[in-house]
């Protein structure tokens, strides 16, 4: 069990070291070309690095509350918290004006929002094909076959028999 605990903690700290290999490699791509990779290996699977879009975010929902309730104030709740579904509203109908947020229906800056930056880098996607996971998969079991086969030759290896019936 400890040899498998092992293994398995040493495998995921290699795929970590892989995948932010493969994050780096990303990021440089999108810092070199100015868009953001995606690789597609046949019968493998895909990575994709996704890009964050510019858009209309809360910064303030104290000054957006009192904007709320001015402009729109059916919409406030008595507690002074802007409905969720409006919010999501909003959110979706304003717009970037440069490093401000528009409603365009009144040409106004709404206070309390601001802008999320857009083609910031964010986490790198690796998605297998179904047919090359269960290749992995399959790879994996017989590599742990053959390292379990070789269990007599690791020193302090005990079988369960081996073990004073006390000691489990």
């Amino acid at each position: 069990m400890l040899r498998l605990e092992g293994l398995a903690d040493a495998a995921k700290r290699r795929a970590a070291e892989h995948r932010a290999a493969l994050d780096a490699d990303a990021r440089a791509e999108l810092e070199r070309e100015g868009t953001a990779p995606s690789w597609r290996l046949p019968d493998i699977g895909t990575v994709a690095l996704a890009v964050s879009k510019q858009a209309p975010v809360v910064a303030d929902i104290e000054a957006l509350t009192a904007w709320c309730l001015a402009r729109y104030p059916g919409e406030v709740e008595t507690v002074h918290q802007i409905r969720a579904s409006f919010q999501t509203a909003l959110l979706s109908r304003t717009v970037c004006d440069g490093d401000v947020v528009v409603d365009p229906g009144t040409g106004e800056v709404v206070p309390g929002m601001a802008v999320r930056l857009g083609g910031v880098p964010q986490s790198l996607s690796i998605r297998p094909s179904r047919d090359a996971r269960a290749v992995f998969a399959a790879a994996g079991a017989q590599l742990l076959d053959v390292l379990l086969s070789v269990e007599e030759d690791v020193p302090g290896h005990l079988e369960p028999a081996d073990v004073p019936d006390g000691d489990r």
